[in-house]
């Protein structure tokens, strides 16, 4: 059986027609292929933007919209996934027209169930053979990890093969990459796709824990190790016993850990802390870093037998503005998703968002990308984000008198077509927004740090230097 069977496949349908929809989703998803259906010409292409399919079928009338006119931007945002014109009987030629726009073939209503089935299994089966020589990974596995880690940039497809590849053998993995780009994402795909995804998955940050707890927390201890070892304690090596463990951060390890790790990684044993029996353990470990570990190597902070024992399979996570295509796919499914758990709505990005999302560099990448949507949301009156709901920072100040931003400043306005300064300007966005966070959070300081990305002694900081108390907002 080819591998394409082995994995279900994705058809966007695309018809105002709700009857045709209803019908269309319950043959296809009969013969085990799952759907996804849009109403109309921004439905269709919001989903396009934000997930990948294996075919599209596109009726060629969306209601006072034209669907030869959303054909070239479907084609831009999928170039290679087979696009098939819905036409009615009399809507042949212009079906046929639609060829030189990119589409691959027409489906006449009323449909023959038949035909139907076979002509859409023949296009996927096609377009899956053609990503599989073109890859040399069998389609399914990328499939499946990019359902995971989500992208559809092509500077991610490399990246995205090889964690295919790699998650089918245990060897040891180092993934690199800026902070906030996923790294831990990664590893979880490795896990999820991999031999030992019925194992544990365990993480640690070795740069968030002191040198003595991070010992007991990897390698465990027993009882009477220290003061408050009252009992004995397996580790996050025992734990992940048949499993994956994940070290991240790892050239932050102090070099006694380092020596450590060594040793497990060459005897595949460990030793309690207070103990003197060697437990042994099956673990794969995926460590990543935000430094370079050669670097770390070469300046004698990270030692070179342990890079070695590690460095087996190197990953490399682009940086968010090194992947400019996965900006507004990753927006709206944070967005999506965010809207969900908060319970408020979401109805896409103004232009002058997705110009914001698209220009910013990320420093912070991905981690940065899901701060300030969850922030839009939480504090955004509108349910359409704008790009001053995702950079408020850049807005000038203005009251609520409805004066000209360059005219108000903080305790009153200026003549027109002067400007506050910089630190009045900046003093009045601080108040005005740690006032609407605290709102949001119910006075809650933690919930408030969570949301503005600041720590809670930033926030203490910040309230008391503009004279803000919590307990008005709660």
């Amino acid at each position: 059986m080819s591998v394409h069977h082995l994995f279900k496949k994705s058809i966007l349908v695309i018809d105002d027609d709700e009857q045709i929809t209803d019908i269309l989703t319950l043959v296809l998803e009969n013969e085990g292929w799952s759907t996804q259906v849009a109403h109309s010409d921004e439905q269709a292409l919001a989903l396009a933007r934000a997930g990948r399919f294996h075919l599209m079928l596109l009726d060629l009338r969306l209601g006072e919209v034209s669907g030869l006119d959303v054909l070239p931007q479907l084609r831009e945002l999928a170039p290679e996934v087979p696009i098939f014109m819905i036409t009615a009987h009399g809507d042949v030629d212009s079906a046929v027209n639609a060829f030189n726009l990119g589409a691959n073939g027409y489906i006449k209503k009323p449909f023959v169930e038949g035909a139907l089935v076979a002509q859409i299994a023949q296009a996927m089966e096609s377009y899956c053979l053609k990503l599989e020589v073109n890859s040399g990974v069998p389609i399914a596995q990328v499939d499946d990890v990019r359902s995971l880690v989500r992208s559809r940039d092509p500077v991610m497809d490399p990246l995205l093969k090889r964690i295919a590849t790699a998650a089918q053998i245990n060897s040891n993995v180092v993934i690199s990459g800026e902070s906030g780009t996923g790294k831990e994402l990664v590893a979880k795909a490795l896990h999820q796709f991999g031999m030992r995804r019925q194992g544990p998955f365990i993480a640690i940050n070795c740069a968030a824990l002191p040198e003595s707890l991070l010992e007991s927390e990897l390698f465990g201890h027993v009882r009477g190790a220290f003061t408050d070892a009252r009992e004995n304690k397996p580790g996050l090596f025992a734990r992940a016993e048949g499993g994956t463990l994940f070290l991240d951060e790892i050239g932050d390890a102090p070099p006694s850990i380092q020596a450590k790790l060594l040793r497990v990684l060459q005897e595949r044993e460990v030793v309690p802390v207070g103990g003197s029996t060697p437990i042994k353990v099956d673990v794969r470990i995926i460590a990543a870093s935000h430094k370079s570990l050669q670097t770390e190597v070469a300046r004698g902070a990270f030692r070179q037998d342990l890079f070695y024992r590690l460095h087996v399979i190197p990953l490399y996570l682009p940086a968010l503005r090194e992947r400019k295509k996965d900006i507004l796919l990753l927006a709206s499914l944070f967005a999506t998703r965010i809207a969900g758990t908060l319970g408020s709505s979401f109805d896409g990005f103004t232009s002058g968002a997705e110009q914001a999302l698209e220009s910013h560099d990320w420093p912070g990448n991905v981690r940065e990308l899901q701060n300030r949507i969850e922030q839009a949301i939480a504090l955004g009156e509108s349910s359409r984000i704008s790009s001053h709901q995702l950079f408020p920072e850049l807005m000038m100040p203005s009251d609520s008198s409805g004066a000209n931003p360059s005219e108000t400043v903080k305790g009153g306005t200026q003549p027109q077509g002067s400007v506050p300064s910089f630190f009045e300007a900046k003093n009045f966005f601080e108040k005005s927004y740690l006032e609407k966070v605290l709102l949001v959070a119910r006075g809650n300081i933690s919930r408030a740090a969570k949301l503005a990305s600041k720590s809670r002694t930033e926030v203490y900081g910040l309230m008391k230097k503009h004279g803000i108390h919590p307990q008005g907002f709660k």
